[in-house]
């Protein structure tokens, strides 16, 4: 740990984040927030110095973020106190705790971080009775999803040591950010992305943003920060087994498949050529896989679907536009999106739909030696129309859709859900059938600027 505050500026990502903060109209949005209940009873003392052992570990969790001569950047400080809060409303009724840890969850998830003063996370422990819960909130201007699933086995691992009585080690030095940083800007000074930039202004030469139509005419473009909400959907036992047998058939990944589902369902729903994005962890490297900060990618996938084209061929073509991404991920979007001709970069302001698969992230979460079960989150805020996240659980594929609730209803997206469900059912029935002899409830179109 440096002794000194250290500045340097901001990355792509970091810089369009912050960039997008100041004028949305719920800064919320870029909160991370993980609510969590607990088997068992915490040690406060304990989580509150593991909380500050992991802080201590991790530049970006002691940063800040400055303008300096009209350059954002990102000063981190040798050590910040990153005081724990324990929370004890007075219930009197046993009814009213689960209500009560909703509304605890919330105000904390609402609370802003001041990006200009730090730290970027907080974490409280609420204790009703014998019950307790853990929120975990912290700035996705630091921090992406595999960055918290790091940083949480960090503090479960820390508080295990603290409660023991014993001081916290880790088999090895946090990975620094601001050495990942430096080799950005080293790949940028050097050229070497100009490669995937070509790649990247050919394939979206002409390129519309695709969306779900919308249920109300809002009058204007919907926007990163407007209203939104969250609804779970879990794939029938058919469609699981489907989506296994697809992937095996056709040398595809589990994931490739899901994005042929989608590309499937916005073809039948109006618009055979669509743009989505894809998120990417963009993680290659073992200390990548360490790092606790903002690497994850947005990339976008166009496709061409016609009606008869079959299950085959669509599913062969996200297959090797998966890979083709992959191939081309390690440059950040906001980079790829300025080096686009004008026009272009207009029609691909806001990304309007996402794909997201999550992986291990936030799965199988324990403190210590207590089971932690993951619970509905706080966010109320969107950040595209819709943004689509799931799991491969022992259950089968879970999905938690996050949308737009001034553009949509909730059985929309469920709608869309079904969809998904029923073209990878049927595309496993029958692999050569025509895309074009199936019907789906959604309706897409272009995405407005």
């Amino acid at each position: 740990m440096t002794t000194s505050s250290l500045a340097i500026p901001a990355t792509a990502q970091q810089a369009a984040r912050w960039h997008t903060l100041r004028t949305t109209r719920d800064r919320s949005v870029y909160h991370i927030t993980w609510r969590l209940g607990c088997a068992g009873h915490v040690d406060f003392d304990a989580l509150a110095a593991a909380w500050q052992t992991v802080t201590d570990r991790h530049e970006c969790l002691r940063s800040r973020f400055e303008v300096r001569d009209g350059e954002l950047t990102m000063i981190t400080e040798p050590t910040v106190d990153a005081a724990a809060l324990l929370i004890e409303p007075d219930v009197r009724e046993a009814g009213e705790a689960a209500d009560e840890f909703a509304r605890v969850a919330a105000e904390l998830h609402l609370r802003e971080f001041r990006l200009d003063e730090g730290p970027m996370g907080r974490l409280a422990l609420v204790r009703i009775g014998a019950q307790e819960e853990i929120v975990l909130i912290i700035h996705h201007i630091a921090v992406d999803g595999w960055g918290m699933n790091v940083l949480f086995d960090e503090l479960s691992a820390a508080y295990a040591s603290l409660a023991r009585g014993e001081e916290p080690s880790f088999p090895h030095d946090a990975v620094s950010f601001h050495a990942y940083a430096e080799k950005l800007r080293a790949q940028e000074a050097k050229g070497t992305w100009r490669r995937t930039i070509d790649h990247w202004r050919t394939a979206l030469d002409g390129v519309t943003l695709t969306t779900v139509a919308h249920d109300r005419e809002l009058g204007r473009p919907t926007a990163v920060g407007d209203p939104g909400a969250t609804v779970d959907y879990r794939f029938t036992e058919r469609a699981d087994a489907a989506r296994a047998a697809l992937a095996q058939e056709l040398g595809a990944t589990p994931f490739s498949v899901m994005l042929a589902a989608w590309q499937i369902v916005l073809a039948r729903g109006g618009e055979q050529e669509s743009t989505i994005g894809v998120r990417s962890m963009n993680r290659t490297t073992r200390n990548e896989l360490a790092l606790v900060g903002l690497i994850s990618n947005a990339c976008l996938v166009r496709a061409t679907v016609g009606d008869g084209a079959s299950f085959r061929e669509v599913i062969g073509e996200a297959r090797d536009a998966t890979w083709n991404l992959l191939g081309h991920q390690g440059v950040p979007y906001p980079v790829v999106h300025a080096s686009l001709p004008e026009e272009t970069r207009a029609r691909l302001t806001n990304v309007k739909l996402t794909l997201n698969y999550l992986g291990p992230i936030a799965r199988d979460l324990s403190l210590g030696d207590i089971r932690l079960t993951m619970l509905e989150a706080p966010n109320r805020a969107a950040r595209a129309d819709m943004v689509v996240s799931y799991w491969d659980g022992e259950d089968g594929i879970l999905t938690v859709t996050e949308y737009n609730t001034e553009a949509y209803d909730e059985e929309t997206v469920l709608g869309m859900m079904r969809d998904l469900d029923e073209v990878l059912v049927a595309a496993a029935a029958d692999p050569d059938r025509p895309v074009g002899d199936l019907r789906v409830r959604t309706r897409s179109a272009p995405a407005a600027r």
